[in-house]
């Protein structure tokens, strides 16, 4: 069984909105060379622009989560745009799916 791991995040201006979705198609890029990767979606809210919410696709709990707390995510987070990104995290958990 899957699991799906969701966080919903917010940002500042639309500058920062354009610079997260922006850094989705390298970071999809990154999380495919991860064991246990699935799929990734990476969308901003058509009501509140300044909020964007992310869903991967894990193999395991505990793929999605060495992935997360990996020096190779910070490192592809940076490498894809993200460095000095201040998207704040309003919610994130995993679920089976």
């Amino acid at each position: 069984m899957s699991v799906l791991s969701t966080a919903l995040y917010t940002v500042s201006t639309e500058a920062e909105a354009e610079q997260f979705v922006a850094m989705a198609r390298p970071m999809g890029a990154a999380y495919a060379e991860q064991p246990g990767f699935e799929k990734l979606i990476v969308a901003r809210d058509v009501i509140d622009p300044m909020t964007i919410v992310t869903m991967s696709w894990w193999e395991s709990a505990e793929a999605a989560d060495a992935w997360t707390k990996s020096q190779s995510y910070r490192a592809a987070k940076n490498e894809s745009g993200g460095q000095g990104l201040r998207a704040k995290m309003e919610f994130g958990r995993w679920t089976s799916a």
